[in-house]
């Protein structure tokens, strides 16, 4: 996230450059220019014989409203809407059994290239949105100035193994109830180019018959914020699940203030354990500085309420029939991700905010991030447009998922949380 205190102008960080990236000890690179001066210029992709090109990213609307998301039903299947017969169980057409030795089958989906590999264990079959792997893309004019992958790792530099240790990328997701979920953690541009950890965080967990899903984002300036960010969202999750059953009663009767009473005194909880773990490890609290957002999602499908929590900058965006809306705003209609200064936790917690979410529909789509997705988003029509492409037509698996949510902007450096909640159609 922007550092806590004085911040870039909100809604970009500056253009990489001598002044902004960081740098490593004999570092032979010129970070005034494009990366792709350097031998970084991804190949084009390469698709199969007679196939069609994907279709270029243009602003404006991401899907016609004549093509709804498709059903999200039991089973893989259902996630990716009907298919021809005959279809196998994960819901692709199925070939003809090939000899024993594996080889591919021939072009059985157009521009997805390669449909079928067949073997002895059986028929795999892959998606029809199934694209061959490739270098990430980015949208916008210009190229990011960072390389798109990881280019060192994370050292032990003061000591720091809880750091270190952090992987690169998270990803996670499953099925609860009326609800697909998929979420992932991904360390930004900038700090992967330093060699520095991850210091976002997301969480995916139930507990009964509620499912908890947070993402939390350190702040940049402090040393120790990947502790605080990673160590709010557990303690969130061991305040909650004792609460569980009355916070399902909340939500059931659609008690906003009941939610909010409960709620805040849970987060405020959670920042006294983590302020506590500070001290105990011989740091500051401050040292430990995080933002924070959760959503409480119930099981049962006929409780169509979702229970939002937050402290500090970040998003919440709703995708439906192709448009998006911002939910995350306060009573006053002010967007926190527009704030030169964020609320953070464990010192913040009273600033909670909290809102029930009581219009759901079957197909929506919540997006719940920090704000290395939350402003590239907001404020990039072409990003709208790439992810409201993808995301508002069916469910991806966790790979095509993670491959989705990276998608490069530049200017946009920072790490990426989001969790993906679609929400089934009955």
């Amino acid at each position: 996230m922007n550092p806590y205190d004085n911040p870039p102008p909100a809604g970009r960080v500056p253009e990489p450059g001598p002044d902004h990236a960081p740098t490593r000890k004999g570092d032979p690179i010129d970070l005034a220019a494009s990366v792709y001066e350097h031998g970084w210029d991804p190949e084009p992709v390469v698709h199969a014989p007679g196939a069609a090109a994907a279709p270029p990213v243009h602003p404006g609307p991401v899907a016609p409203e004549e093509s709804p998301p498709r059903p999200i039903g039991p089973g893989p299947a259902a996630v990716h809407g009907p298919r021809q017969d005959p279809v196998s169980p994960v819901g692709g057409p199925v070939e003809p059994a090939a000899p024993t030795d594996a080889t591919e089958a021939p072009d059985a989906t157009g521009p997805a290239g390669p449909a079928v590999l067949t073997a002895e264990a059986g028929t795999v079959v892959r998606p029809a949105s199934f694209r061959e792997p490739g270098p990430l893309p980015h949208v916008g004019r210009k190229p990011p100035a960072y390389p798109a992958e990881p280019t060192d790792v994370p050292d032990l530099r003061g000591g720091d193994l809880y750091g270190a240790l952090l992987p690169d990328t998270v990803v996670d997701g499953g099925r609860f109830g009326p609800v697909t979920v998929r979420a992932a953690s991904v360390r930004g541009d900038a700090h992967r180019y330093a060699a520095e950890c991850r210091q976002d965080a997301s969480l995916v967990v139930r507990t009964g018959d509620l499912l908890l899903v947070a993402v939390a984002d350190g702040v940049g300036s402090q040393p120790h914020s990947h502790r605080g960010s990673n160590g709010i969202v557990r303690l969130l999750a061991k305040q909650v699940a004792p609460k569980a059953e009355t916070l399902l009663s909340v939500l059931r009767a659609g008690g906003a203030a009941d939610f909010a009473g409960l709620m805040s005194r849970l987060v405020a909880a959670a920042a006294d354990e983590l302020a506590g773990e500070a001290e105990r490890s011989g740091h500051p609290p401050k040292s430990w500085s995080t933002t924070l957002r959760a959503l409480l999602v119930p099981a049962d499908p006929e409780i169509r309420a979702r229970g939002f929590v937050s402290v500090g900058d970040g998003g919440l965006l709703r995708l439906r029939a192709g448009g998006w809306d911002n939910l995350d705003t306060d009573e006053d209609g002010d967007d926190p991700l527009i704030s030169t200064r964020t609320d953070c936790l464990p010192e913040a917690y009273e600033l909670a905010r909290t809102r029930l979410i009581t219009d759901t529909r079957p197909g929506d789509l919540l997006v719940l991030c920090t704000d290395g997705l939350a402003l590239p988003l907001v404020k990039e029509p072409e990003l709208r447009a790439f992810l409201g492409g993808r995301w508002g037509r069916e469910v991806p698996g966790l790979a095509e998922f993670l491959w989705q949510a990276q998608v490069r902007v530049r200017s946009y450096d920072d790490d990426r949380s989001v969790v993906c909640l679609w929400e089934a159609v009955a």
